[in-house]
């Protein structure tokens, strides 16, 4: 179907409650692109009274009926945009892909096309990377579009019905970080599990209801009852299907810190990989997991599929970068194995695919460091992007660090001290810092930047091994080495 160039009715719909301040965060993103704002108020109306005036939207209030299904479409009711961009409160647009996107709706949207938006998680301390997912975000303002289930609501069914493709187009939704907090988490798992046991009674299960039930309790710290739902929901999935794939994942994740659980997931993920032979986070997990059991060749060959060949599907929570942490950990195992110049390749080379990575330049940091080549390092720093916090201070630690790395500790101490009084907390400064110390007899004050690091980074296993390492001297100067950044 042709595609019109004209303006073209864009509605900003949301679900509201009682979340006046992450409502306002939104809506101050799409304040710009938005034609018409349609707030379907499912909790107290004097909350968000002062909304309405604010953004000029229109407060629908709607009584809850224990489905954000229903709700959906009852706020779809009451749009009368030709476009509906659906919202969640806490999600925000940068000023660019709105615009971007409101140029899209205006130019080049087909009637009978519904255009997936990227999601992204706010970054949870601890994890490698931050994940997102690809939903059905923009859609045509059609009759025959309509939400199924309570929780975890979906319209593909509906848009398959109406004969409309689906797309994918590269605007990014960027969750608010109060979704990393655990009391929040908490909140919203409860409510979650009431709404699949009232969807399972009344339907019964599916891999849909087994997976939102499973991460329900999972936010809740049980991760017994987890594993027992993901394998449910693998089991209730059509084969190959997106949501056997993210079963998959979840029960990788509920066998973290079990008894046996490294075997199980070693297990798993060759069972999974045999129905999703080039998933790229699958291939990363079992690469990890080999290489925790020392079987690091085969770990290389996983991390290298990853890098090479390795596919993410949009359809399941993904983390965004796992290219470059395929590479990252193909350039750590081969160096592992005594390859230097080889993983050294592998480093430059991911990073002409990935110019913009810090992950992998700061690992290239790294590794000029460790070899004491300066001026590279140096060079490298000043690729880091122009907003990269503490730049002044990086520089003061790369130059002790590389003076350190040749076991020129004296000389290296200045440079390294600085960088940590002017407030570098960067793992290549922690780590000189501490050696250098340790190699100049001030053990107990190697020890306290140590500890430091340890409750800067409480999910980093290397601070707690070098105090380990301390105790045995040379060790610690012997130990330090390039880590994934």
């Amino acid at each position: 179907m042709s595609k019109e160039a004209r303006s073209r009715k864009l509605t900003a719909a949301m679900v509201v409650n009682d979340e006046t301040d992450l409502i306002r965060a939104t809506l101050h993103s799409v304040r710009k692109i938005a034609d018409e704002i349609v707030l379907l108020n499912i909790g107290n109306s004097d909350a968000i009274s002062s909304i309405a005036n604010e953004f000029q939207a229109r407060i629908v209030a709607h009584s809850w009926q224990n489905s954000f299904g229903e709700a959906r479409n009852a706020a779809l009711t009451h749009v009368t945009g030709e476009w509906v961009l659906w919202l969640d409160p806490g999600e925000t647009m940068q000023p660019e892909d709105a615009a971007n996107l409101r140029q899209f709706v205006n130019s080049q949207v087909d009637i009978m096309t519904a255009y997936v938006l990227l999601v992204r998680a706010a970054h949870a301390s601890g994890e490698i990377g931050t994940e997102q997912v690809g939903q059905v975000r923009l859609l045509p303002n059609h009759p025959g579009i309509r939400y199924e289930g309570r929780v975890r609501e979906q319209v593909i069914q509906s848009l398959a019905e109406c004969g409309m493709a689906i797309e994918a187009v590269p605007f990014l939704l960027q969750r608010h970080p109060i979704e990393a907090d655990a009391n929040w988490k908490v909140k919203r798992a409860s409510s979650d599990a009431k709404l699949v046991d009232i969807e399972i009674k009344e339907a019964g299960p599916s891999a849909r209801l087994m997976i939102c039930m499973a991460e329900a309790v999972q936010a809740l710290n049980d991760q017994e009852n987890a594993l027992m739902f993901f394998e449910q929901a693998c089991r209730l999935a059509e084969h190959g299907s997106p949501e056997m794939l993210e079963a998959f994942y979840g029960i990788l994740t509920a066998l973290d810190n079990q008894p046996d659980g490294l075997e199980m997931q070693i297990q798993t993920c060759m069972t999974a990989l045999e129905i999703f032979p080039l998933d790229a986070q699958l291939l990363c997990a079992i690469g990890g997991y080999l290489q925790t059991k020392g079987h690091h060749d085969l770990a290389r060959r996983s991390f290298e599929t990853a890098y090479k060949h390795g596919q993410i599907n949009l359809e399941t929570w993904h983390i965004d970068d796992i290219d470059e942490i395929a590479a990252s950990c193909l350039a750590i195992t081969t160096l592992n194995q005594g390859k230097q110049a080889e993983a050294e390749q592998i480093l430059i080379d991911a990073l002409k695919d990935c110019p913009h990575s810090v992950r992998l330049r700061r690992q290239v940091i790294e590794m000029h460091v460790k070899h004491g080549r300066r001026k590279e390092a140096l060079t490298e720093v000043e690729n880091l992007p122009v907003n990269y916090p503490r730049i002044e201070s990086l520089r003061s630690a790369v130059r002790g660090a590389a003076l350190a790395s040749q076991g020129n500790w004296t000389a290296a101490r200045p440079y390294l001290e600085t960088a940590y009084d002017q407030g570098s907390r960067e793992p290549l400064c922690f780590r000189w810092y501490a050696a250098t110390l340790a190699a100049l007899g001030e053990s107990q004050l190697s020890r306290d930047v140590l500890q430091d690091w340890k409750q800067h980074d409480p999910h980093n296993a290397e601070p707690g091994e070098l105090l380990h390492s301390l105790l045995a001297g040379p060790k610690l100067r012997q130990s330090t080495g390039v880590k994934a950044g």
